[in-house]
């Protein structure tokens, strides 16, 4: 009797183990549906006409995504390919040992080494209010930027003159108040992403606002205060003020003031200047556009000698769009100074974009 109780016993064991073994979770598959590839590449072929001299390069090599975790819920992750490394923040003495103001930044490093330039979160709380954190897109000339159209050509004014860098790491929040008015505002490292805050950096703090009455017509405010822990340095303030008008594939016309104080925390080195640009569709796939760029420096003492930065440039040129996500452009870029010691430029370009 023992012995068939016990054979029973083991015949319901076997019975139990397998079909326990077989409650496993199977993992979570990645959702292709809500996934974004994004690539974007910039290159250019260069001809100087002053030195007479060839140059090939790519501009830009973006290679990254999103994912769409839900209708609230939303990741960007991009890497570019450029020079990741910045070298700035430089300090000289006197024979006194007083410290001086050095306004110099400069990229080192391999020209395609890929970094990490977006990797945010968004959150879209509702219609009207979003919160976005990490590496994210900055406020200050994206709205100028896609109103030129080009950038594959050239940056925009305050990228161009004061290389101000695109992104940040930070919290950026954007309200929708109306059909017309949307505001915005940041706090961010100030230093691009590409540096960590140290003891001698501060946060940056920006403002924008949207003022937008039709499909037509858009114009923006903004504001940033860049601070610094350094009693020797001073706090960086820019306001810029862009206004544009558009009639869609036909033509638009765009322009903007910017004004920038104690650039790069250099106490007394002030700039400003306004660019103007227009676009005119000859063909659906086919159009023409001219800019100008006026830009001023006013640097107080000890360093109140001439600005031999003051100039005007000159972009002009065809654009042509073979298909969709490809753009092609011959175009001339040239610079003008205002001082007799600085050269001239006078260029003949290349453009071409892919992305998709």
């Amino acid at each position: 009797m023992k012995k068939n109780y016990l054979v029973l016993n083991l015949i319901m064991l076997l019975h139990i183990i397998p079909s326990n073994a077989q409650v496993i979770e199977k993992p979570k598959q990645f959702d292709f549906s809500k996934f974004t590839p994004i690539v974007q590449v910039f290159g250019f072929a260069n001809y100087d006409m002053e030195d007479q001299h060839y140059a090939y390069g790519i501009g830009r090599s973006h290679l990254g995504m999103t994912y769409q975790f839900n209708d609230s819920w939303r990741a960007k992750i991009i890497l570019d390919g450029g020079r990741p490394t910045t070298i700035s923040g430089i300090y000289v003495t006197d024979t006194s040992g007083n410290p001086l103001q050095v306004n110099y930044t400069y990229k080192e490093g391999s020209y395609y080494t890929m970094w990490l330039k977006f990797a945010s979160l968004k959150w879209q709380v509702n219609k009207k209010l979003s919160i976005e954190s990490g590496v994210l897109l900055q406020n200050h000339y994206i709205t100028q930027e896609r109103f030129w159209g080009f950038r594959y050509i050239a940056q925009t004014f305050q990228d161009l003159y004061w290389h101000l860098p695109s992104t940040d790491l930070g919290f950026l929040v954007r309200y929708q108040v109306n059909s017309v008015f949307a505001m915005d505002a940041a706090i961010t490292n100030g230093e691009g992403p590409g540096i960590n805050q140290n003891l001698n950096g501060n946060v940056k703090y920006a403002a924008g606002l949207d003022i937008n009455p039709g499909s037509q017509f858009q114009s923006r405010l903004y504001y940033h205060n860049r601070q610094t822990s350094m009693d020797s340095l001073a706090t960086e303030q820019m306001f810029s003020l862009f206004a544009g008008y558009r009639i869609k594939d036909l033509f638009r016309f765009g322009g903007e003031f910017n004004y920038i104080k104690n650039l790069n925390h250099a106490d007394g080195t002030n700039s400003h200047g306004f660019s103007l640009y227009t676009t005119y569709y000859l063909f659906k796939k086919t159009q023409i556009f001219l800019r100008f760029d006026r830009l001023y420096y006013r640097i107080s003492a000890p360093y109140n000698t001439p600005a031999t930065t003051d100039g005007n440039s000159i972009i002009g040129g065809f654009s042509y769009s073979p298909t969709s996500g490809v753009n092609l452009s011959l175009n001339y870029q040239g610079w003008n100074p205002d001082h007799a010691q600085t050269d001239p430029q006078h260029n003949l370009r290349f453009n071409m974009e892919f992305k998709f």
